[in-house]
């Protein structure tokens, strides 16, 4: 029990092993808002830290906890509980009320702490209010030692720090200050956006997609949802290869609707396996496929002059996780044919592009890689197997169409060929026949069909 005479009698507190701080009021019974001076004294700084429930340090042979050079929340009457300052008073401590009523609005202004600290003591919902109040919006975090994620407690804090758009960042690795509390075994760190959005862009990059998925799930305000986005756009300027396969595992993970809020609609379009067409960006036509087949039952692919609606120009993106990474068959629907490369190579080493009935082979897996090239998204289009990115070819023939390629060189430079448009097909025809019978293409058939694999 707290005894108002045995902390009147108590001995300072240990300002040797801890710092005496400006205006702890350790020495104050709890005041409310009388004659006190709000900390921080000057409107331009903040607060460095602030241990909620903090005795100070702490050293025991059980473990460390609590730290030296921070102000410490504990009730008004409360003194060391442990280690060698045992029922001193605690240093640089704000004084509460209670457990049930933590108000230090008369001690603390509010959105001036940048770190706030506790350790497992109970998160009840004054508790996590007052938590909530204190710590800044744009530069604040908060550390929890020794909870679990769904404990009461870390609902009530997940709860009222959100409303600062604070979240919990999974697995995140603390500060060299923050650590070595042996007393705890875990911890859970909540930080701001600014923070968030930089953790958010490291996991991505360095393929930690589990972490990153929870990370921007956990992310679930507009204001989330808006930093979300200023990281994908960030992935994308960078050159990012990972940003498919973090969407990938999102999208299938239950983060639909962010990637609907947060993520650009070609994106969602490959994603979802909706009908699009690809369009060359420097040619400005449309992936096609052959009316004719060649003694294997293959089309040649191409790029059509001028259609970039119909069905014919209409194609859909399967994902698969192959690898620890996405790849995608590309479907051609109005063959039902599969994209590939051929086996053999022209004089360049470039490989010619076909449409297949099966699609069982690595040759019709793709990676897609986005890159945004003078405010237009495009992607390039990357064969699996022979990492050659999709091109048209630079001729036409006698009808303004070109011949689809991979192309043997750098698949992710600065060649503007390699880029494609991916938009939605919004008008698909019926049925399976093609209009128009190609004759043109025979005599190519015959000259091809003989000497490659399909």
């Amino acid at each position: 029990m707290h005894s108002i005479t045995g902390w009147k009698l108590a001995q300072t507190p240990n300002y040797i092993t801890n710092k005496d701080k400006v205006y702890p009021y350790s020495e104050c019974p709890f005041l409310g808002q009388y004659r006190l001076v709000k900390l921080p004294p000057s409107p331009d700084n903040l607060i460095e830290h602030v241990d909620y429930w903090g005795e100070g340090r702490i050293v025991t042979q059980h473990g460390i906890s609590g730290f030296s050079d921070c102000y410490n929340v504990n009730h008004t009457y409360q003194l060391v509980s442990n280690g060698p300052d045992r029922g001193r008073k605690i240093p640089n401590r704000i004084p509460v009320v209670n457990y049930t009523n933590c108000d230090t609005s008369g001690y603390i202004k509010d959105n001036s702490v940048k770190t706030v600290t506790i350790m497992g003591a109970p998160i009840n919902s004054s508790c996590a209010e007052d938590i909530g109040r204190m710590v800044n919006a744009d530069q604040g975090k908060v550390v929890a030692y020794g909870f679990e994620t769904s404990t009461a407690d870390i609902k009530n804090l997940t709860r009222e720090l959100k409303k600062k758009d604070i979240f919990l960042c999974p697995r995140y690795i603390l500060p060299n200050e923050l650590q070595g509390l042996s007393l705890f075994d875990s911890d859970l760190t909540f930080l701001n956006l600014t923070l968030l959005k930089n953790q958010l862009y490291k996991n991505v990059t360095e393929a930690a997609y589990d972490t990153a998925v929870d990370l921007t799930k956990s992310m679930d305000t507009e204001k989330g949802f808006e930093a979300i986005g200023k990281v994908v756009t960030k992935l994308i300027d960078a050159g990012s290869t990972n940003i498919m396969a973090y969407t990938y595992k999102l999208w299938n993970s239950g983060g639909n609707e962010i990637v609907r809020k947060s993520f650009p609609d070609a994106i969602q379009l490959i994603l979802k396996g909706e009908l699009v067409t690809i369009i060359n960006q420097q040619y400005q036509q449309a992936l096609k496929l052959d009316a004719n087949i060649n003694s294997s039952n293959d089309r040649l692919a191409w790029g059509d002059k001028s259609d970039k609606t119909s069905r014919r120009v209409s194609w859909k993106f399967t994902p698969i996780w192959e690898n620890d990474n996405v790849v995608f068959k590309i479907n051609n629907m109005e063959y039902n044919m599969f994209l590939k490369l051929d086996v053999n190579t022209d004089s360049l080493g470039d490989r010619k592009g076909w449409g297949s009935t099966n699609d069982n082979e690595i040759n019709h897996e793709y990676y897609v890689k986005p890159v945004m090239k003078d405010g237009t998204l495009v992607f390039r289009i990357i064969n699996y197997q022979y990492n050659q990115a999709l091109k048209l070819d630079a001729n036409v023939d006698s009808y303004g169409d070109r011949q689809l390629w991979g192309h043997n060189g750098d698949a992710y430079g600065t060649n503007s060929a390699l880029d494609w448009v991916i938009a939605a097909n919004t008008k698909t025809l019926e049925g399976n026949t093609v209009g128009i019978y190609e004759s043109r293409r025979k005599l190519l058939y015959q000259q091809t069909s003989d000497v490659r694999e399909s």
